[in-house]
């Protein structure tokens, strides 16, 4: 029996990229399988969404900003309406199963869900568990977790380590061809930067300080954020790649990466680990210094919280400099999680609606 699965997520692409792996290993499996995404009006994520050829629809929901309680007291009714918006559209899909890796959009649905009485999947991507998942978790029929150290947070019987998902092509990139596209040097490394889906400005400024710099030893690409492109980078010169962003095209950037540096959500995270790549970890303040202390803890990555251009130059260069210590990361990051969650999660999803259905019939 074939079956309708919503998606939901969104506002960054941290909870977007888990479940288009999913989907990807679903249809794999059963090209049959349909899907639809609920996601933000204005995010990053419905290019993405589009593109692996799932219906995108877009949700107003609110988000808890602690930066402003004035906005607090609307938050509950603008919840509610959300909530009554997303019920509609599940009654018009007539889903079997919702699930989502997070986003404060997937919030309504979840609660929609609920009220409808349908199973609600749940994966909680990050160290540190965020509000959203907090509010959803105890909806949920299966909460799937990156870490080892999140088995506990949601019940043990609905709880289960399955660590992170990858995009099943990421490992198919041609680093030839990136050198190629983007007239890289063979005989200098390259160096990829990338601030997450939305990018990240002060990166960006950062790295239009040392750019000049980096470039007489490495070829570098700048994946910069769309809005977030600054003149200062476009100008720094040959060997000097900037986008503010990359499609498809990504795969080839990562293959010819022989050092990353980024920011710590779990997007990106999790295809460093799966590649192998020698990393430098920039976290934001909050969530992302749990998630990069995770990684620092074990050895497998270098972790920069106080950056300033120059202490971020030199760390870039001793990397550059030292490959066995570069072949150590390379070993000890793949070590951090299982990359293969989306395999494990598509298991144990058909096996639930097997049994939802074999109990309907």
């Amino acid at each position: 029996m074939s079956h309708h699965i919503l998606l939901t997520g969104g506002g960054t692409l941290g909870p977007v990229t888990p479940l288009l792996a999913v989907a990807a290993e679903w249809r794999k499996r059963d090209p049959r399988v349909k899907f639809t995404w609920i996601g933000t009006p204005d995010g990053p994520e419905r290019m993405m969404v589009e593109a692996a050829k799932i219906p995108f629809l877009a949700l107003s929901a609110p988000k808890f900003d602690r930066t402003r309680p004035w906005t607090w007291c609307i938050t509950p009714i603008h919840l509610v309406i959300s909530t009554i918006r997303a019920g509609r559209m599940l009654a018009n899909l007539e889903p079997v199963m919702i699930m989502t890796a997070g986003a404060y959009v997937s919030v309504p649905v979840a609660f929609a869900a609920a009220i409808m009485r349908i199973p609600c999947w749940v994966h909680q991507l990050d160290r540190v568990v965020g509000l959203a998942n907090r509010l959803m978790a105890p909806f949920a029929k299966r909460v799937s977790v990156t870490w080892e150290e999140n088995a506990t947070n949601f019940g043990a019987q609905k709880t289960f380590v399955v660590g992170a998902m990858i995009r099943p092509f990421l490992r198919l990139g041609d680093a030839r061809m990136a050198r190629g596209l983007f007239g890289l040097s063979a005989q200098k490394p390259t160096v990829l930067v990338i601030g997450g889906g939305t990018g990240s400005a002060r990166m960006n400024e950062r790295f239009s300080v040392i750019g000049p710099e980096l470039v007489r030893y490495a070829n570098v690409i700048h994946i910069t954020g769309r809005g977030k492109m600054l003149n200062s980078l476009e100008t720094i010169g040959d060997g000097y790649v900037t986008r503010e962003f990359v499609g498809e095209g990504m795969v080839d950037i990562l293959a010819v990466a022989d050092v990353v540096v980024c920011r710590a959500g779990m997007g990106t995270l999790a295809e460093v680990v799966a590649l192998g790549k020698p990393t430098i970890i920039l976290p934001l303040e909050g969530q992302q210094e749990a998630n990069a202390k995770a990684f620092e803890d074990r050895g497998a990555a270098e972790v920069i919280t106080h950056v300033t251009p120059q202490v971020l130059l030199q760390s870039i260069l001793r990397l550059l400099e030292n490959p066995s210590h570069r072949t150590a990361l390379s070993q000890k990051i793949r070590t951090v999680f299982p990359t293969n969650g989306d395999e494990r999660i598509v298991d144990e999803a058909v096996k639930m609606l097997d049994g939802l259905d074999n109990v309907g019939a």
